[in-house]
């Protein structure tokens, strides 16, 4: 089990690098990339087995082109053999329903309210917008000045949300306080 996981990591290096690497060609390229890692993240990062059932519910704030490409996720794939529900979320207090919340980047300003509303529970908040893990997200993606896709590690945001990040995904984040 710990080897086929060793290789799974491996394997979304290799894609995470590949996808990053292409994300100056089209504008739909970096959104497939994020719906990506957000994908790797629900396999790899750890929920209490109280909070998993047969759902991963992920709520979405504002308009964000990733949510096609969730949609179509969501319809191929299975994290964990659950089967992802996706919520169009208008307000904050509608995350604390969900495990992961993804903030697009025109609604920064939501990420306080949802941070309110899921203190100490089981939710990954996630920001499109650079420097959001600062603030308090989970993680936010970032690209890099050779235009590589990367995402922000706010590791005492993850702890204080009952959820645990390997190791291996630690070190290809970066990690902020």
């Amino acid at each position: 089990m710990l080897l086929k996981r060793k290789y799974l990591l491996v394997a979304f290096v290799l894609l995470a690098s590949l996808l990053g690497s292409t994300s100056s060609r089209a504008q739909d390229v970096d959104y497939k990339a994020y719906t990506l890692f957000v994908y790797n993240f629900m396999k790899y990062i750890e929920w209490p087995e109280s909070a998993l059932k047969d759902e991963f519910v992920v709520g979405v704030i504002g308009d964000s082109p990733v949510w096609g490409e969730l949609k179509a996720l969501a319809q191929a794939k299975k994290p964990r053999g659950k089967t992802i529900v996706l919520k169009k979320l208008q307000s904050a207090d509608e995350a604390a329903g969900c495990h992961i919340v993804y903030i697009a980047s025109g609604k920064s300003s939501f990420l306080k309210p949802v941070l309110d509303k899921t203190a100490g529970k089981p939710v990954l908040v996630i920001a499109e917008r650079e420097g959001l893990a600062r603030k308090g997200a989970a993680l936010s993606f970032v690209t890099l000045d050779d235009d590589v896709l990367k995402f922000e590690i706010n590791k005492n945001a993850i702890e204080q949300h009952s959820l645990k990040i390997p190791t291996v995904l630690v070190s290809l984040g970066l990690l902020v306080s």
